[in-house]
């Protein structure tokens, strides 16, 4: 046991906490561009690339509730989650890097490349981001504080990274030129993007790591569990059969199907039906910083005031209808690439709906932690890292189907490569927004939907902290009588 009070979660360490999820979305703003990369820029069939993506992430999907498990039952002087936090970041900015360095052969040397380098990097990206978000239970049990911590990590990675990701992408090394007002074309500025993407990444989960280090004394440390593939399958199985795990887990499971078809498919309606070059994309990407703040701001707010799972159902259903704006406007002839409006339509609509979703999935980050705690009275296990992690491998399981789908409507439509806005054949475009938007109309619907079969609320948390503390209690007790025992039947012997 630690030897004086705990520290107090004061605001530095919410903050530096914070900090880490800065990371993954710089290089995710790089990310977004993969297809585009190997498809447009390189000739590679976008049916390889997108294949490729999906094994990766399936391959992801069943790594991280290994992660889980290991850093559930790591027992070091560092703690369960550091070590992995600490040895996992350099290889991963390694592999990211190399990702953006494909050799000059054919299309095939390229995609083997790809696959290679991107399942490097999420299986590096998962062994520090399942420990490190299964940390945020045990620094505060507090039912709205989970939800003001979420935020950080939110400002952090959604508004900070946000910016930090678009001007590296817009100002610095996809921007315009003279010659070139389409940025995303400028081959040669994607592997320093890469490299100062990896370098931030880096850095900012070493910040994290040395802000909470100073806990681990006080963390859980739960009995040595044999980390067995029984062992894994029985707690996942336990996991499932929570009725609250398994609402947001299947919410989760429907949307990483929605991610995977909007993220491949995203560059595409910017660059060739908006026909958006690097200053207007700047300015798009400018814009959701503060939208991203808002919701940062509003999520406790909300969260206190209508409950968490009525307020996240209520900011994903505003938002799903938002998303629709753009498109269903290009496809009735309202949204003409060119026109005057675009721009500030398509600014506004994505403002409106990143607040709206930031809002929403700080809260459902905060209903896992409360899931923790219910799940700990039920199973009598408390196994953040599995959980954390069998939420991610469901919503990836999925995301690594997803992620084929873009490639086979890309192939579908018959869509080019080597191809400049403007000189696409408008019925392929139009063919493709017909794909896509109602397909992921329909997604995100069934997804959020899912929400209402989610039974925690600040009620019972406040019970279901009671019985833990009385457990507890009970469990120090009996430590001190043996303890008291222990002597006398010493000096008998």
């Amino acid at each position: 046991m630690p030897v004086g009070e705990r520290p107090a979660l004061g605001l530095t360490t919410k903050l530096l906490y914070g900090v880490g999820a800065m990371g993954g979305s710089v290089k995710g703003r790089l990310s977004q561009f993969l297809l585009f990369f190997y498809q447009v820029l390189n000739g590679v069939p976008p049916l390889w690339i997108s294949a490729a993506l999906s094994v990766s992430l399936l391959i992801d999907a069943l790594w991280d509730p290994v992660v889980g498990q290991l850093s559930d039952n790591t027992r070091t002087p560092w703690g369960r989650r550091h070590p992995y936090i600490y040895g996992a970041a350099p290889p991963a900015a390694l592999c990211f890097v190399l990702l953006f360095m494909p050799p000059h052969g054919s299309p095939a040397q390229m995609a083997l490349w790809m696959f290679v380098f991107i399942v490097g990097t999420r299986l590096f990206d998962s062994l520090n981001e399942i420990p490190a978000s299964a940390l945020m239970p045990e620094l505060t049990q507090n039912y709205d504080e989970r939800t003001t911590v979420q935020s950080y990590r939110y400002l952090f990675g959604n508004v900070i990274g946000g910016l930090v990701g678009t001007a590296l992408a817009f100002v610095v090394f996809l921007r315009a030129t003279k010659t070139e007002h389409f940025g995303q074309y400028n081959r040669a500025g994607y592997l320093p993007f890469a490299i100062t993407s990896a370098l931030i990444g880096l850095a900012v989960v070493y910040i994290t790591a040395l802000a909470t280090q100073r806990f681990i004394p006080y963390m859980h440390q739960p009995p040595r569990q044999r980390a067995s593939i029984w062992t894994l399958i029985k707690v996942m199985a336990s996991a499932l059969g929570n009725r609250n795990f398994a609402a947001i887990a299947i919410s989760g499971l429907i949307f990483g199907i929605a991610v995977g078809i909007a993220g491949g498919l995203g560059v595409y309606f910017s660059t060739f039906v908006f026909q958006l070059g690097s200053p207007e994309l700047a300015v798009v990407g400018f814009s959701l910083v503060p939208a991203s703040l808002i919701g940062v701001v509003l999520a406790p707010i909300i969260g206190r005031v209508l409950d968490k799972k009525r307020a996240c159902i209520t900011v994903f259903f505003i938002a799903i209808a938002s998303t629709t704006i753009p498109l269903g406007a290009w496809l009735l002839g309202l949204m003409p690439a060119g026109a005057p409006w675009v721009l500030p339509v398509i600014v506004l609509d994505n403002m409106a709906t990143t607040a709206l979703a930031t809002t929403g999935f700080i809260i459902v980050s905060s209903m896992i932690a409360d899931v923790v705690d219910d799940n700990q009275v039920r199973s009598g296990r408390r196994s953040e890292g599995l959980l954390y992690a069998a939420e991610s491998l469901l919503r990836k399981v999925t995301t690594s189907f997803a992620a084929l789908i873009p490639g086979v409507v890309l192939t579908i439509v018959h869509f080019p490569s080597h191809v400049r806005p403007g000189h696409v054949d408008p019925a392929i475009l139009h063919n493709l927004v017909v794909l896509y938007l109602p397909t992921y109309t329909v997604l995100t619907l069934c997804s959020t939907s899912m929400l209402f079969l989610y039974r925690i609320n600040r009620g019972q948390h406040l019970r279901t902290l009671e019985t833990l503390g009385e457990a507890a209690a009970a469990a120090e007790t009996v430590e001190e009588e043996l303890g008291m025992a222990e002597p006398i039947v010493t000096r008998s012997a």
